[in-house]
């Protein structure tokens, strides 16, 4: 088992872009570990090699909610666009709403895990001046 790495000395945070590249790819944003899920639609607590709180409060859920959400129907759209200007006048509604259906439905499901640390890495970008940020192995006080 790796031991935590201390905290990040004041000055030397990890650069915003790559915080956000992190996140982007399923990593912690602060150290860049990849083992942060117990299952694809759960993300540990903390990060195992830093301690970052991965969901700071308990409303956290919404950020990478609204990220999923936004990309989600971002993509149905473009679709939806594509769609009617390949079929129109003849536009076929039976098999775009199945399609459509499938998008919506499986996209937020895949994309889970990605939104979830895409928003912990905005989080961190927001509040890392805070002490439980600059002091990764302190436990969360009740």
């Amino acid at each position: 088992m790796r031991q935590p790495i201390p905290a990040v000395p004041s000055g030397h945070e990890v650069g915003s872009l790559r915080v956000l590249l992190r996140g982007l790819t399923k990593r912690c944003p602060r150290c860049g570990e990849r083992k942060l899920f117990v299952h694809w639609l759960k993300v540990k607590e903390r990060c195992p090699r830093c301690r970052l709180r991965l969901e700071r409060t308990e409303g956290a859920f919404l950020g990478s909610m609204t990220i999923n959400y936004v990309f989600t129907m971002g993509v149905w759209i473009l679709l939806l666009i594509v769609w009617l200007a390949l079929t129109l006048p003849d536009v076929q509604t039976v098999p775009l709403f199945v399609t459509s259906l499938v998008v919506v439905g499986l996209l937020p499901v895949v994309l889970y895990p990605f939104a979830k640390t895409m928003w912990s890495a905005i989080d961190l970008l927001a509040w890392r001046a805070q002490p439980d940020y600059l002091e990764p192995n302190r436990e969360p006080e009740d």
